[in-house]
């Protein structure tokens, strides 16, 4: 249907999928495409109107035919053929997944705590909680994607100012799962304490549920995180009096 207002500017109201060509002097809907399934003729200023050629057998619209727009129309997609949105990568929710996955900062013990002495083989230990998996999810806005972004602990080192010393585990108080033995006294140390850091490092993956292109992937050569802790811990000697017999 076609509506004229002032100034010569036609409106054409069209049912789904049906094309129009507009301008400042005429204005023509069209049953079939023209210049495309679903688009929209914009006349120059001044031209006449559009007559697209008919479609089918004996003149009439048809199926499968295609009307081409002249040279002084712009032709653009409407209604029903408007593209589809471009579909969201996984691995582009695996990043905000990554984004958003919380590792703990470690939190140090040894035994003997605060203090401890030169030849003694003393105990390392990480908090509760802190030498473990850890996992973070985010979907996607319509709900069809969601990608986990998984965290596994793959060690702890320990620079004990001295040397240091790799651990694969949580430690332990009595020092078997992961200890270390001082050489030298804290004595010519700053504040005569030994300065220690602790970095534990976990791998870092993704798994994806839902509508995917890829099931699982990480970053590598990129895909470990890490947190540190740092502290002191003075090292003494142990004397030892002799008198003679």
């Amino acid at each position: 249907m076609l509506t004229k207002l002032s100034a010569g500017i036609s409106i054409a109201i069209l049912t789904a999928g049906a094309t129009v060509a507009l301008g400042t002097t005429s204005a023509l809907a069209c049953n079939g495409p023209c210049g495309g399934p679903g688009a929209i003729g914009v006349h120059e200023p001044g031209h006449s109107t559009y007559n697209p050629p008919a479609h089918g057998p004996h003149g009439k619209s048809g199926k499968g035919a295609t009307a081409q727009c002249p040279p002084t129309v712009a032709c653009l997609t409407v209604g029903n053929n408007v593209p589809a949105a471009a579909p969201v990568r996984t691995v582009d929710v695996a990043f905000q997944a990554r984004d958003q996955l919380e590792l703990p900062t470690p939190t140090v013990h040894t035994s003997p705590e605060n203090r401890t002495y030169v030849a003694l083989r003393t105990g390392l230990w990480l908090g509760a909680g802190i030498y473990a998996r850890k996992t973070v999810s985010v979907g996607t806005p319509d709900g069809a994607t969601t990608v986990t972004a998984i965290g596994d602990p793959q060690s702890v080192t320990w620079n004990m100012g001295e040397s240091s010393v790799t651990c694969h585990s949580r430690g332990s108080k009595d020092g078997k799962a992961c200890g270390y033995t001082y050489q030298r006294s804290s004595a010519g140390q700053p504040n005569h304490r030994y300065a220690i850091s602790v970095t534990v490092t976990w791998y870092v993956h993704w798994t994806c549920a839902g509508v995917c292109d890829a099931r699982a992937g990480d970053w590598a050569p990129n895909s470990t995180m890490s947190r540190t802790t740092d502290t002191t811990l003075a090292v003494g000697e142990v004397q030892t009096e002799s008198r003679p017999g």
